[in-house]
């Protein structure tokens, strides 16, 4: 009796452990509050800047982006990406992608808690003299005016940053911000906005394209010279053979090799 007393003990404690160490749920970059939220509070930082701007653009949400942020936030490094600067590596359009990065316990995580973090540091920055006293960088990158664009991930990290149990919030911007001038100008709000833009929330806003597509890219080289001679972007839903045929008979050709990658084996 005593031993079975025992085994149960053991097998309860055992059960306790595996509950304590199960993966919490957090929301995926296809999760539709998710989306609303990581779009509403940017928004929402844009909208409020002190003094208001006359050409801070409206942010919308790029899926592309979100499955960079998702690739890289599953390293659970609490450091950006070496890849934000190198051509397509980040986007299929845009050379350069902006990033923040938060990170802590996963039962402390919300998307309007993260992005305030970072939006307290304006307390930091002074856009007189575009200066910051202490680390702006944060708050600087969301209030970027042409950064139109925003795509964020979530993921649970055994440890990141010296945390346990970490919940890793990446978000990745385009354009990127962070340039070496004021992240907008000063005015009345809208004031500069574009001829065919309308002034929604006092931002400028205009019909966006979701990017949904482009989730796979293929690079042509020339085997002779080692050199790139077309990179070309498949949307998923032309990914088919008939297409892919086209453009084996079109490009593979002579000494041609062709290079298939998907944008979340990048990393």
């Amino acid at each position: 009796m005593r031993l079975w007393l025992l085994a149960a003990l053991g097998l309860g404690v055992l059960a306790d452990v595996c509950r304590a160490r199960r993966r919490p749920v957090l929301p995926i970059i296809t999760n539709k509050t998710f989306i609303d939220a990581c779009v509403r509070e940017h928004n929402k930082h844009r909208t409020a800047v002190r003094p208001a701007a006359a050409n801070m653009v409206y942010m919308t949400w790029d899926a592309a982006l979100a499955r960079t942020a998702r690739a890289w936030a599953k390293k659970c490094l609490f450091k950006h990406s070496p890849y934000l600067t190198e051509k397509f590596m980040s986007h299929p359009h845009y050379g350069h992608v902006g990033e923040n990065i938060w990170t802590g316990h996963y039962g402390l995580f919300g998307v309007t808690e993260a992005i305030k973090l970072w939006t307290d540091e304006v307390q930091h920055y002074n856009l007189q003299t575009n200066k910051c006293t202490k680390t702006c960088g944060h708050y600087t990158q969301v209030v970027w005016d042409n950064s139109h664009k925003v795509g964020c991930a979530v993921v649970f990290c055994r440890i990141a940053a010296g945390i346990r149990d970490a919940a890793h919030f990446v978000c990745n911007y385009v354009p990127s911000g962070n340039y070496p001038r004021k992240p907008y100008k000063a005015g009345s709000s809208c004031s500069l906005c574009p001829k065919e833009d309308t002034c929604v929330d006092n931002l400028c806003s205009k019909e966006q394209t979701f990017i949904e597509h482009f989730c796979y890219f293929f690079i042509i080289i020339d085997n002779s010279t080692n050199t790139i001679v077309r990179i070309i972007f498949v949307p998923n839903i032309l990914l088919s053979l008939t297409v892919l045929s086209r453009v084996f008979s079109v490009h593979l050709l002579g000494s041609l090799n062709f290079l298939q990658f998907l944008t979340s084996d990048l990393y």
